[in-house]
């Protein structure tokens, strides 16, 4: 039976220009091919469908001089099937032809020959190596041959997956961060860092075939793993592929030249993903520079439309069953949905205490005002605390929550729920919501007292091995037409 992923991996590895052209043979993606010269362009497009649109990865895998015909012929491709279309991650939306361009963020680009020249620039850099091997890091390249399903190594990596996730503060995403490292593992290079023989990291990478470059797909690192191993990782990975000439972590989201809403939107949600702080960890790795990466659309359509449905490919389908799934299984989901829309209430006591206009809600000026205050201190609490959720800090929200509650509740009974529409509605939600919330945030606590700890997964190792045993094979990925794509045909 012929092998479904070698005319993917052939086009791959013929026009694969984008660092998430690889991604194209991962198992959530549906392809879309093109009819051959002269009719078409031969083009393939790796997308998923969110029921209303399809989402492409990066641009089309195509000729350059073909990209702006593969482009609009899926588009309309995509318009026949009741679809909108975009292309999610390219860095060439110039050559797309006509589309708007929303900028997503940056990736750092590292040039592996001029990594000894950064180390030794960089002193922190340098210790954190140091600081890797004084704990007993021990990294070392291994081959796909050693991650094989049922290998003893490839049980230990799916282990420290599993934990990995776990440990994240939203669910699982899909798309372009879908966690598959083993897709077409013998075109990948793995990289594992060690500590008396249990794995405590992992690094994936896959080729970008037409810079001669590579994608760090995966690094996932354990609870356990010291400080440095992130970075012992990648020191052995740049030296496994010197002759490269590109090496990129891939997108750093909402970074860079970003526009007042993004900025927005980075900042409220923090507490389910740090965008800043990816950045920072990506720029103390000194890489030589920053290139933009794009969302491409139609031109003349609307980009929030666009920007949902690639929320939606990220959220595998529904965003609010994925927020809620979020919020029920994480322990920072419910303070971080609890602040969401206390901001905008507290904003509205504010402007009802400053006017006077204390009716609705039965309290006097001064006490309108001064619970406006504690919910403003409310709301900087939750935020914070869901960016750290402890047992003992989200008790302590809680306890905040209860007071709020108990005061509206016995406020309630004092002056009733009211006589106009208004204020049983304003009345209700100020007695309904701090009590419903005092139980989520209890219920997170909960949840974050009884996290269990993971078994250490312990792989064969080497006895003693070297700081990095790079493994002796060609670290540069082919050139288009070339290696991969003959051995595909």
């Amino acid at each position: 039976m012929a092998d479904p992923v070698a005319p993917i991996l052939s086009r791959v590895a013929e026009h694969g220009r984008d660092a998430v052209s690889f991604q194209a043979l991962e198992s959530v993606m549906r392809h879309w091919h093109d009819a051959p010269p002269p009719e078409g362009t031969a083009a393939v497009v790796a997308y998923v469908d969110t029921g209303t649109a399809w989402v492409a990865a990066g641009s089309p895998l195509a000729a350059a001089p073909d990209l702006a015909v593969a482009a609009a012929r899926f588009v309309a491709s995509a318009r026949a099937a009741g679809r909108r279309a975009a292309f999610f991650a390219t860095e060439v939306p110039h050559l797309l032809g006509e589309v708007d361009a929303v900028f997503l963020g940056e990736q750092p680009v590292f040039e592996p020959g001029d990594w000894p020249r950064s180390l030794a620039a960089s002193r922190r850099l340098r210790e954190q190596l140091r600081r890797a091997r004084a704990k007993g890091v021990r990294v070392r390249a291994v081959t796909a041959d050693e991650l094989a399903p049922g290998a003893p190594l490839r049980r230990a990596v799916e282990e420290l997956a599993a934990e990995w996730l776990r440990s994240r503060r939203m669910e699982p995403m899909g798309f372009l961060v879908a966690l598959e490292p083993f897709h077409a593992a013998s075109e990948h290079r793995y990289v594992v860092a060690e500590r008396d023989g249990e794995l405590v990291a992992f690094l994936s990478a896959v080729p970008i075939y037409a810079r001669r470059g590579w994608l760090v797909e995966d690094t996932v690192r354990s609870s356990r793993a010291p400080n440095g191993t992130s970075e012992a990782l990648l020191d052995c990975f740049m030296r496994m592929v010197a002759d490269s000439e590109v090496v990129t972590l891939g997108l750093a989201p909402l970074s860079g030249a970003i526009a007042t809403w993004q900025h927005v939107a980075r900042f409220v949600s923090r507490p389910l993903y740090d965008f800043r702080g990816v950045r920072a960890f990506k720029e103390r790795l000194r890489p030589s520079r920053w290139e933009p990466v794009w969302l491409a659309l139609p031109r003349g359509e609307l980009k929030i439309l666009h920007l949902t449905e690639a929320l939606r490919a990220f959220a595998r389908g529904s965003l609010v069953r994925f927020g809620l799934r979020t919020v029920a299984r994480h322990p920072g989901g419910p303070p971080w949905a609890l602040a969401l829309p206390l901001a905008p209430w507290t904003a509205l006591l504010a402007v009802r205490a400053g006017f006077g206009l204390t009716s609705l809600l039965g309290w006097s000026r001064g006490v309108l005002a001064a619970w406006s205050v504690f919910d403003a201190l409310l709301c900087i609490a939750l935020f914070r605390v869901a960016m750290r959720p402890t047992r003992r800090r989200l008790l302590a929200v809680a306890a905040a929550a209860a007071t709020d509650a108990a005061v509206s509740l016995a406020h309630l009974a004092t002056t009733g729920i009211g006589a106009t529409p208004s204020e049983v509605l304003l009345r209700l939600i100020q007695t309904v919501a701090p009590v419903v919330g005092t139980a989520a945030l209890v219920s997170a606590a909960a949840r974050a007292g009884s996290a269990s700890s993971v078994p250490p997964a312990r792989p064969p190792a080497p006895e003693r091995p070297p700081p990095c045993r790079v493994r002796p094979r060609r670290s540069a990925p082919v050139r288009p037409g070339r290696g991969s794509a003959r051995r595909a045909r």
